[in-house]
């Protein structure tokens, strides 16, 4: 495998797992850095922000890494996260679309960039396997 297409996904890896241990650790970092907020009459809410910017987030890009120091998978690993990364800028993307001006912010728009680059980072490794399988 191409060694530049491995290592700017490892970067990446490093980046949303870093990430998904912020939001574990602390709910109040992923809730700002989506621009959301547990409603006051839920604050049960910070488990979502645990489970899912926190949880899934972390161990999803934990299982990719694992896939890479091991060897094994991980091009299916970076497959996924490619195709979950490309997935949340569709997502947003189809919100600037049909959600109107109000969701037309800088930050969403950064975060399109920020989402396409993280899906080209993970994409970099299986597009460099398809060229060449045999590494």
């Amino acid at each position: 495998m191409d060694f530049a297409a491995n290592a700017i996904a490892l970067v990446f890896g490093l980046l949303g797992a870093g990430l998904g241990l912020a939001a574990l650790v602390s709910p109040e970092i992923a809730a700002k850095l989506v621009r959301m907020q547990a409603h006051p009459d839920h604050p049960d809410g910070y488990a979502e922000f645990r489970a899912t910017f926190g949880g899934v987030f972390f161990f999803l890009h934990v299982a990719f890494l694992v896939a890479m120091f091991m060897g094994q998978g991980v091009i299916g690993a970076a497959a996924v996260l490619a195709f979950g990364w490309g997935g949340a800028a569709i997502g947003r993307v189809l919100s600037l679309i049909m959600d109107g001006e109000a969701v037309r912010t800088t930050h969403n728009y950064r975060s399109i960039f920020v989402e396409i680059l993280a899906a080209i980072a993970f994409a970099l490794p299986v597009i460099s396997f398809v060229i060449d399988p045999t590494g």
